[in-house]
């Protein structure tokens, strides 16, 4: 799976930041890398605008992928 390079964590790590970040933001500019997802520690959120939003439990933060 490909994930933008695009994170949200520290105080901007909360669910709703990163739905109105994926609801706003141009990804077509961001730069992709290769990700494998960890079930045990990456929830998928939710899907906004063709952008699915994950939140690593471990780590604390969100990231972005193109919707499949």
């Amino acid at each position: 799976m490909n994930v933008y390079s695009n994170i949200l964590q520290g105080h901007e790590a909360t669910e709703q930041n990163a739905k109105d970040y994926a609801q706003g933001f141009d990804f077509s500019e961001s730069e992709q890398e290769e990700y494998n997802l960890n079930i045990i520690f990456d929830d998928y959120i939710d899907t906004i605008n063709g952008i699915d939003i994950y939140y690593n439990i471990r780590a604390d933060y969100y990231f972005f992928a193109d919707a499949e």
